[in-house]
């Protein structure tokens, strides 16, 4: 609470004026379907691959005989994996198809959850396992968010951002019961199975999409904000929502007229 609110007060201090917000309007599941049907779709299935990969992580470790200490460095790894991959991913984002991204990035994650099938016990890769799907799992968060709100408009980001929410929590709710099950029936390496079929899935998905409707240009795409799926909240939607508008005023305004 303290670190918090130390962390707030440059941000009380500021003399910027607020950006004028215009009224946010409703948005239904349908709706946002229909803008993105590659965003809610990833982002139901990520939430299945959030669930399994967080919420079993440590299951996972004791079912494969890993000591305390490993289940931890296994876990940190995941978070490390995606601390570093999200900048140069988010570079990429804004100057590429990011259809082709996702499906490239979920391709990754599909390849990390193979080698943790086929690890053995073998603790390095294991680890290698754990950083290639966390490398990709987190940055594919952000990327299904930037990629959705290129088809909205400013008003409408915060409510496409609360149906990505309810999305990603229902494919959460199944994760760790199918990981649980598959665990039982496949041993460990049933928590890998289930992370990387939903991750093929993302991919296959992805490309599919790619081929029914043309890319937006990247020089009209919105910039990559870097978010992780514990930070989707209504206060940092607003933030990101207004680093969103700015970022697409400043690039307006360094047009020159002709």
């Amino acid at each position: 609470s303290i670190l918090v609110s130390i962390a707030i007060t440059p941000i009380l201090l500021s003399i910027s004026p607020t950006p004028a917000f215009e009224t946010t309007k409703a948005m239904s599941l349908r709706e946002l379907m229909g803008f993105s049907p590659l965003g809610c779709v990833g982002m139901f299935l990520l939430g299945g691959v959030f669930s399994a990969q967080f919420g079993m992580a440590s299951v996972y470790g004791s079912e494969a005989g890993l000591s305390v200490g490993e289940i931890s460095t296994f876990v940190a790894t995941i978070f490390i994996g995606g601390m570093i991959t999200q900048y140069p991913i988010g570079w990429l984002s804004d100057r590429m198809d990011r259809r082709a991204l996702i499906a490239l990035t979920a391709a990754v994650g599909a390849v990390g959850a193979s080698i943790g099938v086929m690890s053995n016990g073998d603790f390095t890769l294991i680890l290698v396992a754990a950083f290639l799907m966390g490398s990709t799992s987190n940055p594919l968060y952000s990327l299904l968010l930037a990629y959705t709100n290129d088809f909205l408009d400013h008003e409408d980001m915060a409510a496409g951002s609360g149906g990505m929410i309810f999305l990603n929590g229902l494919g959460a709710v199944s994760g760790p019961l199918i990981t649980g099950w598959m665990m039982g029936v496949f041993g460990p390496s049933g928590f890998y199975m289930l992370i990387g079929v939903l991750f093929a899935m993302l991919a296959i998905y992805a490309v599919y999409r790619a081929t029914q409707r043309a890319a937006i240009p990247v020089d009209e795409t919105g910039s990559f904000v870097a978010m992780s799926q514990s930070a989707m909240t209504p206060v940092a939607m607003e933030i990101a929502q207004e680093y969103a508008i700015e970022t697409d005023l400043e690039d307006e305004s360094e047009i020159p007229a002709e």
